[in-house]
């Protein structure tokens, strides 16, 4: 099993009641956790839940506290956050914002994009691979 903890950044694809997908990003060496809402979500509870888990996991995959753990800096969706007008783009904004992320762009798009931007992710799972 790998170490989370030697990575940049882990993302964490969230489902919110079957109804709504967000994105928590972990910056591993900006000790900063991040809440990504195409509908402008405010995200707390998520960014406390994944902190705890990181305190968990650091103390069951390396034997001690997370060190430094009171210096990690919770980010709630900010409003430069790209937002969906209609209530069903919200898996391919999240599926945009990890792209985007994975590659340290800017999170430069709208909803104009989605159609193009559900092509784009079709074709990149058919070839299994990304595609821009």
């Amino acid at each position: 099993p790998g170490d989370i903890f030697s990575l940049d950044k882990v993302f964490f694809p969230i489902n919110f009641r079957g109804l709504h997908w967000v994105l928590v990003v972990v910056y591993m060496s900006d000790r900063r956790i991040q809440y990504f809402d195409s509908m402008g979500g405010r995200g707390e509870e998520y960014l406390k839940a994944v902190l705890s888990y990181l305190k968990q996991e650091h103390e069951a995959k390396k034997g001690r506290p997370l060190p430094r753990a009171d210096e990690w800096n919770l980010v709630c969706c900010t409003t430069d956050t790209p937002r969906q007008v209609n209530d069903y783009d919200c898996g391919v904004f999240m599926c945009e914002f990890c792209d985007y992320i994975s590659v340290d762009e800017p999170l430069a798009f709208g909803q104009e994009q989605m159609l193009l931007f559900r092509k784009i992710i079709t074709l990149s799972l058919m070839k299994q691979e990304r595609v821009r």
